[in-house]
């Protein structure tokens, strides 16, 4: 598959919902980062950490899972950005991404890289119930 191919089929699963179809796709030593200092702020590394440790801690927070919309996919060599928005039902409030960026690198039909851009106050208010001020940095 091409870049624009694999980046399009993650994106695709995020929208459906099917996020651990999604987390499959990664290459066994792919990085997957969420920027910022959220309770889940950070590295995860294969689809086996994102499954057992990212994933749990953000069923707990979500009543149902997040659309995922992506509006554009910008590709250059194995290298590509998937622009969107995202909006879900969360455990304190309505969850809105307004502006989501996921930064990819693949390689051999798997993600090899990815991190993602969006509002981190919106994942700790809505889903961890932490306003800007009691954000304890990671």
């Amino acid at each position: 598959m091409s870049t624009r191919d694999v980046i399009k089929t993650y994106m695709d699963k995020m929208n459906s919902g099917d996020f651990p179809g999604a987390f499959r796709m990664f290459a066994s030593d792919g990085a997957y980062t969420i920027i910022g200092d959220t309770p889940v702020s950070g590295t995860y590394v294969g689809p086996d950490q994102i499954t057992s440790e990212l994933v749990p801690l953000l069923e707990k927070r979500f009543i149902a899972p997040p659309v995922v919309t992506c509006t554009e996919i910008i590709v250059e060599g194995d290298r590509g950005v998937a622009l969107g928005h995202g909006e879900g039902p969360a455990r304190f409030g309505q969850y809105r991404q307004r502006n989501y960026a996921f930064v990819f690198r693949i390689a051999d039909g798997k993600v090899a890289e990815l991190i993602e851009f969006m509002d981190p106050n919106q994942l700790s208010a809505n889903c961890f119930g932490q306003t800007l001020s009691e954000v304890v940095p990671a």
